[in-house]
């Protein structure tokens, strides 16, 4: 049985291709439990993965949810600031950005721009994907620093959910059939990638 965890697609440009691709949602607090997005548009990405939050589109939010996937729920985001910059047609293949912010600072693709109501409410609502502990982990060190860790899944303490967290940990865990269900409604949106389990 694999397992996987989710993580962001490769994207060229680092930090800054980071910030185009998945915005922000750790740079605000929540408010009333809701996180706070800044990004830019008119582009989304029907998901995305910005620290340990991940974005839906409503579009994909209704195809998860009748996947028959398990163990997610959906929570609506506030778009805090939207700004508007078509970075989608920039050539991926280029060494830099079509642009840069003048600050070289990636958050200043957003920071630097005023938000654009127009623009927020033509996305359409966006929406947290919120899921669950669904298992234990079990942290084997391999060094003299405790910081040397492999970190395993427990496939004994894993209920079967298709979308879980472990406790106390922030990536997202797959289960092979929510695994080929993201590949091919989203893969060029994720990297799915095998995670240990013991």
């Amino acid at each position: 049985m694999n397992i996987y965890l989710l993580h962001k697609p490769f994207m060229p440009w680092d930090e800054y291709g980071d910030v185009l691709l998945n915005g922000l949602t750790e740079r605000l607090p929540r408010e009333g439990g809701r996180l706070q997005l800044e990004r830019t548009g008119p582009f989304v990405p029907p998901i995305a993965i910005s620290g340990d939050n991940m974005i839906v589109t409503d579009a994909f939010r209704r195809q998860l949810e009748a996947s028959g996937l398990t163990g997610f729920a959906f929570r609506p985001i506030i778009k805090r600031r939207i700004v508007h910059l078509d970075w989608s047609d920039w050539d991926r293949e280029a060494e830099e950005p079509a642009e840069l912010p003048e600050s070289g600072d990636p958050d200043d693709y957003l920071l630097d721009r005023p938000h654009d109501p127009a623009l927020a409410n033509a996305l359409g609502d966006l929406w947290e994907v919120v899921s669950e502990a669904h298992a234990e982990l079990e942290r084997i060190p391999f060094g003299p620093n405790p910081w040397q860790a492999r970190i395993y899944l427990r496939l004994d303490s894993w209920d079967g959910t298709d979308w879980f967290k472990a406790q106390g940990y922030g990536f997202t865990y797959l289960s092979e059939r929510a695994k080929a269900w993201l590949t091919d409604a989203a893969g060029e949106w994720v990297d799915c990638r095998e995670a240990l389990v013991k």
